[in-house]
């Protein structure tokens, strides 16, 4: 499976900062803001909370099976960077 990779940079109002990817198929391309906005709010930040964000699209690449079986069963996957 061929996955597209957005990189995606957060800060929140107090200063802390998030790096991480999200990974979709071509299917799931429209809802990687959605992807990206989930994943926040799993972590307790919500919209208001983010002083500065970005999504952009980075590379597509082959998916390993990890990262396939979480894309066939949530549309996505996360890739958590330092």
């Amino acid at each position: 499976m061929n996955v597209h990779i957005y990189d995606t940079h957060v800060t929140t109002r107090t200063g802390q900062y998030l790096h991480f990817d999200v990974l979709v198929d071509d299917a799931n391309v429209p809802h990687v803001a959605r992807f990206a906005e989930a994943y926040l709010k799993s972590l307790g930040i919500i919209d208001s909370q983010i002083s500065q964000s970005r999504c952009n699209f980075c590379h597509s690449e082959m998916a390993n099976p990890e990262v396939q079986l979480a894309i066939q069963n949530q549309g996505h996957s996360i890739l958590v960077l330092a």
